[in-house]
């Protein structure tokens, strides 16, 4: 339990770390990876490079400074951190190390002592997080491991099959390399993946949706390749498809909290290019259970007709279940609507202002989906989304 006076001293502090949050965890990751550089195994390179870790590190130290006298709020973001480091094999030994060159940075940007009061009540306040966090991952772990077909850390799986879904995008199909039963997830859920053969001395693991059903005997992952990306090509999803069938890759056990809550509410799901890999699986879960599909209205933007993700496998769910199935091309005909989505669009597709709605695709999408949403009247706590990367508010 913190003290009175150390609560308050982090309280304190949050002006301080919104303002300079991003400059301190800069600094934190530079001092981290050159006394430890064995820890870029552990974190993503590319996101570090386009600044995304950094800012999403920052804006989680200052909800934590901002919440630390009421720890239950922060639960949503303790749970998605957790899944994050448990895709990642996160280990309890790890925290004193983050923890040290975390202070450390917030002293020199700071200019504080290693002893000012600031400092060591932001220890007092580390110790309590990264305890909750270890506590919360050896949970996952544990009952990952506890399922049937369940494992703990890495496993070798085998490419029974890639498929060519798109232009830039395949599917991979992973069977364990041991023909051991697979455990179950929760559709939503994603896994953490590394693979052999990279143009990189560090592991780079990379979380990658399960774009399947929960019931089928393998897993499945839809990947684009970053090739044509300049700035940042993607060094992981390149190798995946340079891959063959047969060859193996190390998966960790299913994780993530973005699934669909219990509920008789109807859904919508909102896809954007590669951004409907959990979303599909969440529509063939929910198309599993009698007289649901009569809820659901699902709605597809693409790049154009040649970037139609699963095209024959909705239209096929579609005319067997009949539920509602919208797209949307940027680029070209043949779609309910030719252009970028608007309001006045997707208030016409949507009858029900109060559906749970799921929505996934590029970040500036989703931020454009999430306003057009709270424009349209569906309030915050109906809008659930996936990130893929670190998380952050949405912004356009």
């Amino acid at each position: 339990m913190l003290s009175a006076h150390t609560l308050d001293t982090v309280k304190g502090t949050a002006p301080i770390l919104a303002q300079e949050g991003e400059a301190i965890t800069r600094l934190f990751y530079r001092k981290l990876f050159n006394a430890h550089p064995e820890l870029k195994n552990v974190f993503n390179m590319a996101h570090q490079a386009q600044g995304d870790q950094p800012r999403a590190l920052a804006d989680s130290v200052f909800n934590y400074a901002k919440h630390i006298d009421r720890l239950d709020e922060l639960g949503p973001l303790v749970k998605r951190i957790a899944h994050k480091h448990a895709s990642l094999a996160v280990a309890p030994d790890q925290y004193p190390i983050v923890g040290q060159y975390l202070l450390e940075a917030v002293g020199e940007h700071l200019g504080l002592a290693p002893d000012h009061e600031v400092i060591t009540a932001w220890a007092e306040a580390y110790q309590q997080l990264a305890e909750v966090l270890i506590g919360a991952e050896e949970q996952i772990y544990a009952d990952n491991a506890a399922k049937t077909g369940g494992w703990r850390g890495f496993r070798a799986f085998v490419f029974r099959r890639i498929v060519q879904e798109a232009e830039g995008v395949k599917s991979f199909y992973l069977q364990p390399q041991d023909g051991g039963s697979l455990a179950p997830f929760e559709a939503g859920q994603y896994i953490g993946i590394k693979v052999d053969g990279l143009v990189s001395e560090y592991e780079e693991i990379r979380q990658y949706s399960l774009s399947d059903s929960p019931s089928k005997d393998h897993y499945r992952i839809t990947v684009k390749s970053e090739a044509m990306n300049a700035a940042h090509p993607g060094t992981v999803s390149n190798a995946l498809h340079a891959s063959q069938e047969g060859d193996l890759v190390w998966a960790q056990p299913p994780v993530g909290d973005f699934v669909i809550e219990q509920t008789d509410k109807d859904l919508v799901f909102i896809a954007a290019g590669v951004g409907i890999t959990p979303l599909l699986s969440m529509l063939l879960s929910q198309l599993q259970v009698p007289d649901r599909a009569s809820q659901i209205t699902f709605i597809q933007c693409c790049r154009d007709q040649h970037h139609h993700l699963f095209a024959d496998t909705l239209q096929a769910l579609q005319g067997l279940h009949g539920f509602d199935y919208k797209v949307a091309y940027e680029q070209g005909g043949q779609a309910d609507h030719q252009g970028r989505l608007t309001s006045e669009v997707l208030g016409s597709w949507m009858s029900q202002s109060d559906a749970d709605v799921y929505f996934c695709g590029p970040k500036p999408f989703m931020g454009a989906v999430h306003d057009m949403l709270r424009s349209l009247g569906f309030a915050e706590e109906r809008l659930h989304y996936e990130l893929f990367g670190p998380h952050a508010p949405l912004e356009q």
